[in-house]
């Protein structure tokens, strides 16, 4: 299953260190139990395992991305495992706590392989056992793109990105066309990028129906309760 962080290769590696990611590990660090055994789904480069394994927290990535787990382990990363995150090859109970962040999920082809993952990530935790859902918030972002789309322009330390973002007409769907132009070289690449979006009360619901207990829901990094204006999403459930 290739994907466009995969293809991107170092381009998402660059873009994805100089998002949130300090945030991101302070409300993990303040939220999980240290000295834990934790699993980053969809861990990518490791941007946050490797920092909370340093932090104290036994910490395991899986990916499906052979490429940035590649770059992963350039990083440091030592316990990293290429998989599928449909089908985690963990013994049951295996997990005090699970994680995915940024959005992470949402990119399976089918709703049905979606709670396929969420089931998986029950079955690996211990009873009692946490997991933290970080999700865009459906109703700020649709209501900022479903009818524009802007035209946003970044510069990295490698390259310049345009970015060309859209909501389907059923409101179900974001789509991203990422311009990038290396500095290096003057090339320009074209990503295209697409993700599903949940209403936060089908999301709450998914979750639910896999035997989790949502215990709290935030509007930032920064344990902020959830409201409708705010730029997160952020489900912190234990397993029932």
């Amino acid at each position: 299953m290739k994907n466009v962080f995969d293809r991107m290769n170092n381009f998402w590696v660059e873009i994805a260190d100089a998002h949130y990611t300090q945030r991101q590990l302070n409300f993990l660090k303040r939220n999980l139990s240290p000295n834990k055994r934790v699993l980053d789904v969809a861990c990518g480069t490791c941007r946050h395992t490797i920092p909370m394994s340093k932090a104290g927290f036994d910490m395991v990535g899986i990916d499906i991305s052979m490429r940035l787990l590649r770059i992963a382990k350039q990083h440091g990363a030592s316990e990293i495992v290429r998989s599928d995150m449909r089908f985690l090859p963990f013994k049951t109970d295996a997990f005090f706590a699970v994680i995915s962040m940024d959005t992470s999920f949402g990119y399976l082809p089918s709703i049905k392989e979606d709670k396929q993952s969420l089931a998986e990530i029950h079955r690996v935790l211990v009873a009692d056992g946490e997991f933290v859902l970080d999700m865009f918030n459906y109703e700020s972002i649709v209501l900022k793109y479903a009818d524009v789309t802007p035209l946003k322009q970044w510069e990295y330390h490698s390259f310049f990105l345009k970015q060309k973002r859209t909501i389907s007409k059923s409101r179900d769907r974001l789509y991203d066309i990422w311009v990038i132009k290396s500095k290096t070289d003057g090339k320009t690449t074209v990503f295209e990028h697409s993700v599903r979006l949940y209403q936060n009360k089908q999301l709450q619901q998914l979750v639910a129906d896999e035997g989790f207990i949502i215990e709290a829901m935030y509007g930032n990094y920064e344990n902020e309760l959830y409201m409708p204006e705010s730029l997160r999403f952020i489900i912190f459930s234990r397993k029932n």
